[in-house]
């Protein structure tokens, strides 16, 4: 992804207003390949958690272009 489209993700995902500080933080973090277990330790949760988080967020985000590009592992 060029450094161009990752802004404008992490841009679109800082703005919406229906994500919590911790769904916004997970999703930018996952954006730039953070590894699910690393965002857990840093959460003190597991990785599937973080996962549950990840897919939460998506959801409210409803917007599926954006949905897939953020479809990780």
């Amino acid at each position: 992804m060029s450094s161009q489209s990752l802004d404008y993700f992490v841009t679109v995902i800082n703005q919406a207003k229906n994500l919590t500080k911790k769904e916004k933080d997970i999703l930018v973090r996952r954006l730039h390949k953070i590894t699910l277990k690393k965002i857990g330790k840093r959460y003190k949760v597991t990785d599937e958690r973080i996962r549950q988080i990840e897919k939460e967020a998506l959801r409210k985000l409803g917007n599926k272009k954006i949905s897939q590009l953020l479809l990780f592992d």
